[in-house]
């Protein structure tokens, strides 16, 4: 497996086409979630993505700022042949990683799915809210305050 991170303008075509049908897959088609996944963020964000040998998407997620004092990043998955084999695990340890080195002295609040609580607060997320629903699936905020 190889990581990388990509600003929208660098992804190749075929990236962009395998991040949005899997986004698709997991959130519209799996999830139900009846919102426009595709936004604006997708073009200012870096995109985080590990890949098989093959070049096959195994895990993703975008990264963007909120404010001068905060950072987030959201669209996680792992597309559902891929689950089960700690490659979300690789996925936010590595994100973790790349925030420390790339924005130290930001915040880094996140919208989690609520059943993920406890995924997330492995990575040093405490939880910023109450939940609460969004489209139907039951989110926390929560953050690592720096």
């Amino acid at each position: 497996m190889k990581i990388e991170f990509k600003k929208f303008n660098e992804l190749a075509n075929k990236e962009i086409w395998e991040i949005f049908k899997n986004r698709s897959k997991v959130f519209v088609v799996e999830q139900e979630w009846l919102a426009c996944d595709i936004d604006d963020n997708d073009l200012i964000a870096t995109h985080m993505m590990i890949k098989t040998e093959n070049g096959e998407l195994a895990a993703y997620l975008r990264i963007f700022d909120l404010d001068d004092n905060s950072i987030t990043f959201g669209r996680v998955l792992t597309p559902q042949k891929f689950r089960g084999q700690e490659i979300g695990k690789e996925l936010l340890k590595n994100v973790i990683i790349w925030l420390n080195k790339n924005a130290p002295k930001k915040d880094i609040k996140i919208s989690a799915q609520y059943r993920l609580l406890n995924f997330y607060k492995k990575f040093g997320f405490i939880e910023n809210s109450e939940v609460f629903d969004d489209d139907g699936i039951a989110h926390i905020k929560m953050i690592i305050k720096r």
